[in-house]
């Protein structure tokens, strides 16, 4: 496609935007928005009727969690971000890391524990996702599923396809990160320091990839991101530095934090 003309194709969240136009487009799906308004009101049901015997303290450390996280993903998906995800597959990138490494966990951390947990037929396909390694496993497939030129391509092309991959990117990020943040006993939680590592180093394999290929991967970006002073090369390249570098901090973070807890809480009981 020679530069200069328009995508075929229309995403979700919109036609490329150029800078001029960028800070007015917001996502005003009114579907996306009573889903929003839904996990907020949700979310207040089950705090009220199993976080209260957790004490003030707890309960408001998980409400904040619950709205940060919430806040997060509203950036990623109503706010121009997502519009720009259009234009320039770093921001998608962006998008991603929001989604998978800052909210999921926050969401993790806000979860009452005394909440009904899974029950029958729920309980037993929900149950391999408790096993750190399934779940990062598993987790560590969408990343890559979703980062190749086929899948990507009919993300944008199609909205089911879009949604299914930030569905099971933050489905699976949840049942990742709660084998860290919230798992069932130290054992399980060391299991899911070391699967968590994993997932970072592939994660950086992937970033180099995206780095050093020769050329671009998404053909769609081939047309949407001269306005932004950038070849289609460089956006890939730019995506990639991203996803190593500001990635590679997160995990390394989330995981000194949820260490850091282990080690309070082992503190706590052996004294």
């Amino acid at each position: 496609m020679p530069v200069g003309t328009q995508p075929s194709i229309i995403p979700y969240c919109g036609p490329p935007p150029v800078p001029e136009g960028f800070w007015s487009a917001w996502n005003g799906d009114p579907v996306l928005l009573a889903v929003f308004a839904l996990a907020a009101v949700g979310y207040a049901a089950v705090v009220n009727r199993h976080g209260a015997g957790h004490g003030t303290r707890m309960a408001r450390h998980q409400s904040w969690c619950f709205a940060a996280g919430w806040l997060v993903l509203f950036a990623a998906f109503v706010s121009p971000l997502c519009n720009l995800t259009s234009a320039l597959f770093s921001a998608r990138v962006v998008q991603h890391l929001l989604t998978i490494q800052v909210a999921a966990p926050l969401l993790v951390l806000s979860w009452p524990t005394r909440a009904v947990r899974w029950r029958g037929w729920a309980r037993t396909l929900a149950s391999p996702l408790g096993v750190p390694e399934i779940a990062w496993g598993l987790f560590g497939l969408f990343l890559w599923v979703w980062h190749l030129p086929g899948p990507y391509m009919a993300a944008l092309r199609f909205d089911a396809v879009l949604w299914a991959m930030h569905g099971s990117l933050l489905v699976g990020a949840v049942a990742a990160w709660r084998t860290v943040l919230a798992p069932d006993g130290p054992a399980m939680r060391a299991r899911g320091l070391l699967s968590a590592f994993g997932t970072s180093v592939h994660l950086a394999i992937l970033a180099a990839l995206l780095i050093f290929a020769p050329q671009p991967l998404f053909v769609y970006h081939l047309v949407t991101t001269a306005p932004w002073g950038l070849s289609a090369l460089a956006d890939q390249q730019l995506g990639g530095l991203i996803m190593g570098v500001v990635g590679a901090a997160v995990y390394v973070a989330v995981n000194l934090y949820a260490l850091a807890r282990w080690l309070m809480v082992a503190e706590r009981q052996g004294t």
